[in-house]
């Protein structure tokens, strides 16, 4: 663990990070603050295989600071997970941020509904979504940023698990004071998962 003193949040390494996400019930709502896109990146592909391949659930990833490309890549070398295969059966749905957010005629809370009573037809136990926030900062559509997470419950009835991915730089430097605190608590729960120090 590790104290971060722009955030005040305490920092976790890897297997914690995924520790407390594989806990995660359904109707969580969770901010977790990244430090680099390595560190992102094994948390991602470690939790999307389990999640799809254990849990049975359909992942959605909507990726900010890298391709969806990029991702797929990621978790076909990192995670050993066949994307194709999973993208064909509709289990993994990797959709880039700013499209979802600001480039689709469905909002992006109607879309997850509709994605859990497909998963409920399909025999799939539930969802879960990684959403990297990074579009509202390129966009610079902090307002709609608040908006947008204080409409959302910290906790839900909905078979979704929401894992709201937030880049350090931007939540520290880009952020007021009152937009992090607003943040946080609207989140069930605030992780952020560190690189590990080499000593």
């Amino acid at each position: 663990m590790v104290n971060d003193n722009n955030t005040n949040l305490i920092g976790y390494d890897d297997a914690d990070t995924l520790g407390k996400l594989n806990r995660a019930r359904y109707g969580s709502h969770y901010i977790i603050i990244y430090s680099d896109i390595s560190a992102l990146r094994k948390i991602y592909s470690e939790y999307i295989k389990r999640q799809i391949e254990e849990k049975k659930e359909i992942v959605l990833i909507l990726p900010h600071y890298e391709t969806t490309e990029r991702v797929r890549y990621v978790l076909s070398e990192l995670a050993k997970i066949d994307v194709k295969e999973y993208e064909k059966q509709d289990s993994l749905l990797i959709i880039d941020s700013a499209r979802a957010y600001f480039g689709s005629s469905i909002d992006i809370v109607s879309f997850v509904k509709s994605l859990v009573n497909y998963a409920d037809q399909i025999g799939k136990n539930g969802v879960s979504v990684l959403a990297d926030m990074g579009a509202f900062f390129h966009y610079n559509k902090l307002d709609e940023l608040i908006e947008y997470e204080t409409s959302l419950p910290p906790r839900s009835d909905i078979k979704a698990k929401g894992l709201c991915l937030y880049n350090k730089d931007d939540f520290n430097w880009r952020l007021s004071c009152i937009q992090k605190k607003k943040l946080l608590e609207h989140h069930g729960r605030d992780l952020m998962i560190t690189t590990p120090t080499i000593k």
